[in-house]
């Protein structure tokens, strides 16, 4: 999906920093690496250990971050 500079982008929901809610954010598109793929998600979840980041229950998570489940 071309961005705002007609370059790859894809949205995610970020935390920018603790205590904030989730931010739609526009990031830059990159190119699969060696052994992985692309794929095309309609809908993503998050898990239980995400949602403790997102809720400050966790000490001292790197942001920005994006909850996906997986490292």
């Amino acid at each position: 999906m071309p961005g705002q500079t007609g370059t790859q982008s894809m949205h995610a929901m970020t935390l920018k920093r603790l205590g904030a809610p989730l931010e739609w954010t526009e990031l830059p598109d990159r190119q699969p690496g060696p052994g992985e793929l692309r794929i095309k998600a309609a809908a993503c979840g998050v898990c239980r250990t995400d949602l403790h980041v997102v809720d400050g229950e966790l000490p001292e998570p790197r942001v920005p971050i994006v909850p996906c489940g997986s490292p």
